[in-house]
């Protein structure tokens, strides 16, 4: 007779099996995705309008057997629209909001940027796997460039939507600083959108954008030049801790989600203060994840726990010392960060976000 037991068992195993198929499914869609968008066939339709196969083809030189098996994929899947039933002949378009998700790139649901990271964990997992032996890390650089593209489109709709409009305001006298003229330094900069767009909306800041990975910079220059800010937005391959080691005072410093990455993170804070002008601050966006550990989690945490393991933690530990918190970073935690570096206060902003939770500092 089977117990109670049992039968919780076995339900709990068909749930697990369920989740998991849905997991690989969702896996598998963002690598067709990922082809749509690497290949700009989502752009071919949306430019050119409903075609079919072979129209396809030749509008993007892509070969035809391989169109007819992404096209039927996608229509499947619900992100394109088929006019008939036959892959072969009839035509395909851009399902609603297919555009608006994956083609505007400052659009507040553009998703694109997730679509690049199935690639970018795919091309560094054998290191990771031989690092869960080793205790090593894995560098930024082995997840190649999708990994450098995944960052910088998934943050960018919000640097352009969200920091001049709702961010600065609720950061107590931020906005009246940045409108008079101020000098910013944006750490861990990446490609640079939280620095130009923080340009964009104050004509009267400079900023200097740093980070220690040269292809970021690369393209941080490269947009602030195509966004016509290089006049007053700068970029710098340098090591977060030796921001201040040149003697520029800063009236503001900013970490957009990178503390939590930092092999280092007490060094960095310590650097940022020290490099504060009088009367300065240092502003910290950094994940959202639950003050205190609820397992299991909703799928937020559920997102954040599985990127620390994949992506945070490993990069963080390259160096052998590392002190590298990962994606799951507590209030508490951040305090204790800034404690360490000499902070005297910390307070948590009044800026809701499901992702991000947002701190100032001062000394």
């Amino acid at each position: 007779m089977t117990t109670t037991t049992d039968q919780r068992a076995a339900e709990a195993a068909e749930a697990l099996m369920g989740r998991m198929f849905g997991a690989a499914l969702g896996a598998a869609e963002l690598f067709t995705i990922y082809l749509g968008d690497v290949h700009g066939i989502y752009r071919a339709l949306d430019e050119g309008g409903p075609a079919t196969a072979a129209e396809l083809a030749e509008r993007t030189g892509l070969d035809h057997r391989y169109l007819v098996e992404w096209l039927q994929s996608q229509s499947i899947s619900g992100l394109l629209t088929i006019d008939g039933t036959d892959v072969w002949t009839d035509r395909f378009a851009l399902a609603p909001g297919v555009r608006e998700a994956l083609l505007e790139p400052t659009h507040p649901v553009y998703a694109g940027g997730l679509a690049a990271i199935v690639p970018a964990v795919g091309r560094a997992l054998p290191q990771l796997v031989e690092a869960f032996r080793t205790g090593g890390g894995v560098p930024y650089t082995a997840y190649g460039e999708e990994a450098v593209r995944a960052q910088e489109l998934l943050n960018r709709p919000a640097y352009v939507n969200s920091l001049a409009a709702e961010w600065i305001p609720n950061v107590p006298g931020l906005h009246d600083l940045l409108t008079k003229g101020a000098r910013v330094a944006d750490l861990g900069t990446g490609a640079g959108w939280s620095a130009i767009e923080l340009a964009k909306a104050y004509p009267a800041v400079h900023v200097d954008g740093y980070d220690n990975d040269e292809d970021s910079i690369s393209r941080a220059r490269r947009n602030a030049a195509e966004q016509g800010v290089s006049g007053r937005v700068s970029f710098e391959v340098r090591d977060i801790t030796d921001v201040a080691a040149d003697g520029t005072q800063y009236d503001l410093v900013t970490f957009f989600e990178c503390v939590h990455d930092f092999a280092h993170p007490v060094e960095a804070l310590t650097a940022a203060r020290t490099a504060l002008a009088p009367g300065g601050s240092v502003i910290v966006m950094d994940e959202h994840a639950d003050e205190v550990l609820a397992a299991p989690g909703d799928e937020v945490q559920r997102f954040l726990a599985a990127a620390s393991t994949l992506w945070c933690t490993p990069q963080g530990l390259v160096d052998a010392d590392s002190d590298v918190v990962g994606a799951i970073m507590r209030p508490d935690q951040l305090r204790h960060l800034a404690q360490h570096a000499g902070f005297g206060q910390v307070d948590v902003l009044p800026i809701e976000h499901p992702f991000w939770r947002f701190y100032r500092l001062t000394p």
